[in-house]
């Protein structure tokens, strides 16, 4: 029988790099932008007009020929500089994610791949070429400003190799537009609070859990959609006494078969019962009309696996549109022990339900307290 192993990706990144890890976890949400060329640019530019003349130089042309340097040393460093340190802000904000917006941001990055971007690691690597291109373009041009023999000839020196600078960020950003569309591909991905206790409802596709979410809110759920699968998900939320809340999610269809053979959405559902503080809420459709591959015996040994490989959470199974028979063939003895039958349509066990989900939640913050680093 195919087994279910825990779902854990770690961002494929170059750990070599000294940036120190932030002591909170960062949020895909807050993840910071960067600024594109012609913002650089400008900066770059203001900051060359900024620098003065040296007094301690007496010789003319010797002081416009340093002016020159020092001005295109300013524009250099403030494009070659700030694309430094926005790389390393950005890849310690990625290894400073939860675990599970670190494997949320794994499955949209492979997406995006899939989409045509490259890698991120070719991405920052041509990131790396573009910022070094441009540091090696401004020295040369430097240097040829310090050799100036007459102030017109620095002034014209230093107007070509702002020039000559600026061509050679343009030819190589392509880079800085991929990290740009990356970064807001990531930030804009849906945010599930990571602290916050969660009822994850697992099961096969089109068993009816966005239904019981639904049902199950206080308010109207969100609407989550992931790069990585066309299926809208969604998010609820339940406020108790006391200002308290919990999450109630929706996740993508889990199908029977060898994790080896499991697919990004199926990553997403596992990621959220093994790296959030979970409950599980699992769904079976028994009447036989979800389709062939969602049939119930699979359903059944889907829950099977789901049930060995997270034994330790806390746990109800639910039969859905429990208004229609079962599918024929399948009896009463094949159902798990315990099993609450709901139909949101004709509103049945739905309140049971609800009292049960918030004793779930007891439990999981209870065991929050009993073992906080867990």
């Amino acid at each position: 029988m195919p087994v279910v192993r825990r779902f854990v990706v770690h961002i494929s990144m170059d750990s070599s790099a000294p940036d120190q890890v932030a002591p909170t976890a960062t949020r895909l949400i807050d993840l910071p932008d960067f600024h594109g060329p012609a913002r650089l640019r400008k900066a770059a530019y203001k900051a060359s007009r900024m620098v003065k003349p040296s007094t301690k130089t007496s010789n003319a042309k010797k002081r416009s020929a340093k002016h020159a340097a020092a001005q295109l040393d300013a524009y250099t460093q403030g494009i070659s500089v700030s694309l430094r340190e926005q790389m390393k802000t950005f890849k310690a904000h990625l290894r400073g994610l939860s675990p599970f917006e670190a494997v949320l941001a794994d499955l949209t990055l492979k997406s995006l791949v899939r989409e045509g971007l490259p890698d991120l690691k070719m991405v920052i690597n041509n990131f790396d070429v573009m910022r070094r291109a441009v540091v090696r373009e401004g020295k040369e041009a430097s240097l040829a400003c310090v050799n100036a023999q007459t102030k017109e000839e620095a002034t014209k020196q230093l107007e070509e190799g702002m020039a000559h600078v600026e061509e050679v960020f343009n030819d190589n950003a392509e880079a800085l537009f991929d990290l740009i569309t990356t970064t807001q591909r990531l930030r804009r991905l849906p945010h599930v609070v990571t602290d916050e206790p969660i009822v994850v409802l697992v099961g096969m596709p089109n068993v009816g859990k966005s239904s019981i979410v639904t049902a199950t809110s206080s308010g109207v759920p969100e609407i989550n959609s992931y790069p990585f699968t066309t299926r809208r998900l969604l998010l609820g939320h339940v406020v108790e006494e006391g200002s308290k809340r919990y999450q109630v999610m929706d996740t993508p269809g889990v199908l029977y078969r060898a994790d080896e053979d499991r697919n990004p959405m199926e990553g997403l559902t596992l990621a959220s019962v093994e790296l959030l503080p979970s409950a599980i809420v699992f769904v079976c459709d028994l009447s036989g009309t979800c389709g062939a591959q969602s049939s119930p015996r699979l359903q059944l040994e889907v829950r099977e696996q789901i049930r060995a490989a997270f034994p330790s959470r806390p746990w109800i199974d639910v039969r859905s549109k429990a208004d229609l028979p079962l599918e024929e063939g399948l009896t009463a003895e094949c159902i798990p022990e315990g099993t609450l039958e709901v139909s949101v349509h004709e509103d049945v066990g739905v309140d049971e339900l609800k009292l049960r989900m918030a004793g779930l939640i007891q439990k999981v913050r209870r065991s929050r307290r009993e073992h906080p680093a867990a």
